[in-house]
């Protein structure tokens, strides 16, 4: 039995998949791996593909009938023998060091998930023309590895608090086998629902009490004209009614806390429901977020600018079943087009930096040409210890010493609802209320300041935001942010009757009027920013900070 199993499910694409081949093919002949290619529906020329490699670590399987998606993933994963499984998509690829270093880090451990999030590169062939052969890679030059908590990243994920690529799905991770058996023994099935490679991630977690993150990722996610997810969210407006809809996703059953399914997010809603129920019903803390939700497809609304009417009405619905203010959600206005790309080199954090590359500059034509070129850019694997990565940190303690809210700062555990993804210099706020929670150890015998280092989007525009701040249960307090007075200090009291008796602090704002620099004009960024946070602690000296 090979330590690795990569399984590529492929439905007639072998323009894509010759090229998916390639980076396979191109592993270290002394890596402990083979590679499985379900060919649903049997098409002749990728069997002649795969044979055409004369490679003994390729073994082809085909389907007599063409199955959906799900049925053919499942099918595909029956013909993996490795100790740990990876998938791959038709117009995706494999790092030239992945199997390499995926045998180095889990041969003879105890891991049951490495995950990693993807490069990405969008395929000549893409049907938007901003996009095509863009290349994607945000590259951490210390090639670092983080234990991860699966159930606070479950409960980022079903708040929307995070993308949905942060999951250790089958698709970015070696899932081991064990975490596989584990789940068929309860589903009857390891893949399940409409997404099956999000479902994977949420099942992975559940299953697991943490897994392993690399910085460094082991494939390329690519997006071509073949895309199911893009074409059915992107690229048309009606797929599931179409027969390719009905191909790839069977009879679909609808559930009445969905208004509508034509929206990325609303897929993966309708998982986390079935999920939710199967695996995490007695998890309170994991809950999706209906509000969350709604926001979720506002921010993104102008990302299909010929559905903006349909998603502000299914946000209303939301709103009504669910019964949340239809106010508080911020819709940004209409665009005539999905916002573009960015290009270029920017740094995103400490020894992280970003490329966003014109492949056609490069000469890219292809996944395989994309995954050579970035390829000369990443490190090499720095030691990887798994025993000496700290445990995840569920609440950080709140004190003396500044937490951080920039990318990989202590502070990040704290955001709860409302937030972005951490940024190089801290974190905005994407939502008109927005919660952090900390632990407070001891509790202060008497009232401090809670201190912020912030900023506040604010524009000619938009000259001023307003934020009451709720500390604990104690009462509201303002903020106020103007163009001259947008950043710096801010203090808040903090009375020792406010924090819960298990030291716990919860923290809500209320934002006046967040805006995005695309509704005004300034950038495509289509965020609803309010306040930006940096940092936080706690100051003793009251009268001393006050200068009394």
């Amino acid at each position: 039995m090979p330590l690795l199993s990569i399984v590529v499910p492929t439905l007639d694409r072998p323009d894509t998949l010759r090229h998916a081949l390639a980076t396979m093919a191109c592993q270290p002949a002394d890596a402990d791996c083979e590679f499985i290619v379900q060919n649903n529906g049997g098409n002749p020329e990728i069997a002649k593909i795969v044979a055409d490699l004369r490679d003994d670590r390729f073994r082809h399987f085909a389907s007599e009938t063409v199955l959906t998606m799900t049925d053919n993933w499942e099918a595909a994963l029956g013909h993996a023998s490795g100790e740990y499984v990876a998938f791959i998509g038709d117009d995706d690829g494999l790092m030239p060091y992945a199997c390499a270093a995926a045998s180095e880090m889990l041969s003879g451990r105890n891991i049951d998930l490495l995950s990693w999030s993807a490069y990405t590169y969008h395929w000549p062939s893409y049907y938007h023309p901003a996009f095509r052969n863009r290349l994607l890679a945000e590259i951490d030059l210390t090639s670092s590895a983080q234990r991860v908590s699966s159930r606070d990243e479950l409960r980022r994920i079903f708040g929307f608090q995070a993308n949905y690529a942060h999951l250790p799905m089958i698709y970015n991770s070696f899932v081991r086998r064990s975490v596989i058996d584990r789940m068929r023994a309860i589903g009857g099935r390891y893949f399940i629902g409409l997404s099956p490679d999000v479902a994977s991630g949420i099942a992975n977690a559940a299953l697991t009490d943490s897994f392993i993150r690399l910085s460094r990722p082991l494939s390329m996610a690519g997006f071509s004209q073949h895309s199911t997810g893009h074409a059915l969210f992107f690229e048309t407006t009606d797929l599931l009614e179409t027969p390719r809809g009905a191909r790839d996703f069977g009879p679909i059953d609808e559930d009445p806390q969905l208004p509508d399914l034509n929206a990325l997010q609303l897929f993966i809603a309708k998982d986390m429901l079935v999920l939710k129920r199967l695996l995490l019903a007695d998890h309170d803390e994991v809950r999706l977020d209906f509000k969350a939700l709604a926001q979720a497809l506002a921010t993104d609304i102008n990302h299909r600018p010929p559905l903006y009417d349909r998603t502000v009405q299914t946000i209303g619905e939301l709103a009504r079943t669910h019964g949340f203010d239809v106010a508080d959600i911020i819709i940004p206005a209409r665009l005539a087009d999905r916002p573009p790309p960015g290009r270029g080199v920017s740094v995103t954090g400490p020894n992280r930096v970003a490329y966003e590359l014109d492949g056609s500059a490069l000469g890219l034509n292809s996944i395989a040409d994309a995954v050579r070129v970035i390829a000369q850019f990443v490190p090499d694997q720095g030691p990887f210890d798994p025993a000496a990565l700290k445990a995840p940190v569920s609440s950080p303690i709140l004190g003396a010493k500044q937490l951080e809210f920039a990318h990989g700062g202590a502070g990040v555990a704290a955001l709860i609802e409302g937030w972005s993804e951490p940024e190089q210099w801290g974190t905005w706020s994407i939502a008109r209320n927005c919660v952090l929670r900390f632990e407070v150890h001891p509790i202060p015998s008497r009232p401090v300041e809670l201190v912020l280092t912030c900023r506040a989007f604010v524009s000619e525009r938009n000259p001023q935001l307003q934020a009451a701040c709720r500390v604990g249960n104690g009462a509201p307090q303002q903020l106020t942010f103007s163009r001259e007075a947008f950043a710096g200090l801010r203090r808040l009291m903090l009375d020792p009757a406010a924090i819960a008796a298990d030291g716990t602090l919860t923290i809500s704002l209320s934002l006046s009027d967040p805006r995005s620099p695309a509704d005004l004009g300034l950038s495509p960024d289509a965020r609803p920013l309010g306040i930006g946070l940096e940092r936080i602690w706690l100051d003793h000296d009251v009268h001393a900070a006050r200068g009394g």
